[in-house]
């Protein structure tokens, strides 16, 4: 048999031991993977979460309606002339505070002045034109009596007197109406305000007309008002409220500042579009806290709920189709428990569909599923400060000594021979966290030994 075919079969039959042994390995590693990766999940499945519980309670609570409104000015005015004239004094700054009556604006008064000097003459011709026909008919009224002269004669008499007392009211009239033309040259403030700028200049020619600019805008700054829309279903308490008597409010602005005050005003239609309600209050602003345009948050004090289900707002989990709690059974096992939401105000949420002393989940809903095992880890608010049990600050012991630390007081099963790869984060991390840590630390250690196998 010649060398040459022999060889080749040779080689062929070692490559083909060599690929099967390949394949087999290959395949071992993924089985030994997939393995792993099933061991994890159902590690991360089935293990406990630890939670944060309470009870939902039965109280009265103060009935809040919460809303967001804009201060404007409950007296407001565009100052402008009543005739046309030239501005000839300008007497208050910009700005000012200015009392009702303060005098804002002169014009040039010589025209009205005329005016005003000739009707006052001719009132004291028709005072004289009437003392002339009184002196007229006092003497007919003598002549007649001696029957000197006919009736017609007296008759006459009284009609020039009816007519001269006629002219001296005409006069008297026309000489009011100059005055009144000439009190239009003094422009005074309406009422208490703030004047905004100034659009004129002394020797400005002003017209009378409406769509000219305005010489100032003069805003009353206290009291001052306030606008805000409350939701359709906040209606019924409020006007209840508002039969009962006055309906307190307050605002507070971004800065924290406060003002108090009382609804004045709720529309008389519902929006169709929005479904809201337009409200007005008044406030005191004296200490000029706020601005008309202003951005502010208003709380209205309207009555109470009594013997409503209270619970922590954060405990409420919005559902894709509802809103809902997580109860706990007597096993420690969580189901969700629907409820609605009548109202939310300082962190509480005001709810049906649950009795009060209902133990819920409050904190770790986020990874519950129904029928999850739990275990508490405390009742509410960590009071240390974010310290550990120990007295230290998180994050300043070995990532060890903080993963001993963590599973003392929140339940954390530490396997032996753990090291977290990143100790800082491991020291800030919180109970879930670890526990996504420690997993993944699981899966690494299967892969290797399936590797080393």
């Amino acid at each position: 048999m010649p060398r040459t075919p022999l060889v080749l079969l040779l080689v062929l039959s070692g490559l083909l031991a060599a690929c099967q042994k390949h394949d087999s390995a290959a395949e071992k590693q993924q089985d030994s993977n997939a393995s792993a990766s099933s061991r994890g999940q159902s590690d991360r499945g089935n293990r406990i979460q630890v939670v944060t519980t309470t009870r939902s309670r039965v109280e009265t609570v103060p009935l809040m309606i919460e809303a967001q409104g804009n201060v404007l000015a409950l007296d407001e005015v565009d100052i402008r002339p009543q005739k046309n004239g030239m501005i000839t004094g300008i007497h208050f700054r910009e700005g000012q505070e200015l009392k009702a009556g303060q005098l804002l604006f002169t014009l040039d008064a010589r025209d009205d002045a005329a005016n005003v000097g000739k009707a006052e003459a001719a009132v004291a011709s028709a005072d004289a034109g009437v003392a002339i026909a009184r002196r007229d008919l006092a003497r007919s009224q003598e002549l007649f009596e001696k029957q000197y002269i006919a009736p017609s004669a007296l008759d006459t008499s009284r009609n020039r007197l009816d007519t001269a007392l006629a002219n001296l009211g005409q006069a008297k009239a026309a000489l009011e109406q100059a005055r009144v033309s000439q009190s239009y040259t003094r422009i005074t403030a309406p009422f208490d305000g703030r004047a905004g700028v100034i659009n004129v200049r002394p020797g400005s020619l002003v017209t009378s007309n409406s769509t000219a600019t305005s010489m100032v805008k003069l805003t009353r700054m206290n009291p001052i008002g306030v606008s805000f829309s409350i939701s359709e279903r906040d209606m019924p308490p409020l006007l209840e409220a508002l039969r009962k008597g006055s309906v307190r409010l307050s605002a507070r602005t971004n800065a924290q500042a406060t003002l108090k005050g009382e609804v004045i005003f709720v529309d008389s239609n519902v929006d169709k579009a929005s479904g809201t309600l337009l409200v007005k209050g008044r406030l005191d602003n004296r200490e000029r806290l706020v601005w008309p345009g202003q951005f502010v948050n208003v709380s209205v004090e309207a009555g109470e709920l009594r013997d409503v289900v209270v619970l922590p707002a954060q405990a409420v989990v919005n559902g894709p189709n509802n809103r809902f709690v997580y109860s706990v059974g007597d096993d420690q096992t969580v189901e969700p428990k629907p409820v609605e939401v009548l109202r939310i105000a300082n962190q509480k949420a005001v709810v049906s569909g649950i009795p009060g002393g209902l133990k819920i989940v409050q904190e770790g809903t986020q990874n519950l599923r129904p029928g999850a095992k739990i275990q508490e880890s405390g009742n509410g608010k960590r009071e240390d400060g974010g310290r550990r049990k120990d007295g230290g600050p998180r994050g300043e012991a070995s990532a060890p000594a903080a993963a001993d630390k963590a599973g003392a007081a929140g339940g954390v099963e530490i396997p032996a021979g753990f090291q977290p790869r990143d100790p800082e984060r491991w020291a800030n991390a919180n109970d879930d966290q670890k526990r996504e840590i420690i997993a993944r630390w699981r899966e690494r250690q299967a892969a290797k030994a399936s590797g080393a196998q």
